[in-house]
């Protein structure tokens, strides 16, 4: 991972322009895991990600391309360590389903420091409630912000 931000300031210099400029190097390209009970094969469209300190923020858009198992949750990989509090939220996601031309909407939220999983308004994990599988030419969008460990 290259450095995305080092002012180098100590106490008492002056803010330049020139080091505020700095701020936003370019975004990472990383390729997120996909599990379902097993790797669910796809296509990354677009999987980048910033840090500036120990903040992280994610985007991500995966295009499906083989299929996942049904009754189990759908597990994406985070690109950096989180300071994991199992739980968390950390942002949003949208599933959409080609088969029955469904959208889902949930809450991203920390499954371990290295994992993420998706809360439905059910309120258990996108694939054990609704009971579906990710399956051929559904899409995955989400935004994470969390902290590194």
């Amino acid at each position: 991972m290259a450095t995305q931000y080092t002012a180098g300031l100590s106490a008492g210099q002056v803010l330049t322009a020139a080091t505020m400029n700095s701020i936003g190097a370019a975004w990472e390209s990383y390729t997120p895991t996909l599990t379902q009970s097993v790797t669910v094969t796809k296509t990354v469209n677009y999987a980048k990600y910033c840090q500036i300190n120990k903040l992280i923020v994610v985007d991500v858009h995966m295009t499906c391309t083989g299929a996942g198992t049904a009754g189990n949750a759908v597990l994406v990989g985070l690109p950096i360590t989180a300071a994991s509090v199992t739980g968390r939220n950390i942002g949003a996601l949208w599933l959409y389903d080609a088969s029955t031309n469904t959208l889902y909407n949930c809450a991203s939220i920390l499954n371990n420091s290295t994992t993420a999983k998706f809360l439905y308004q059910t309120g258990s994990e996108w694939g054990i409630s609704p009971n579906l599988a990710l399956a051929n030419t559904d899409q995955i969008s989400f935004q994470f912000c969390y902290e590194a460990a």
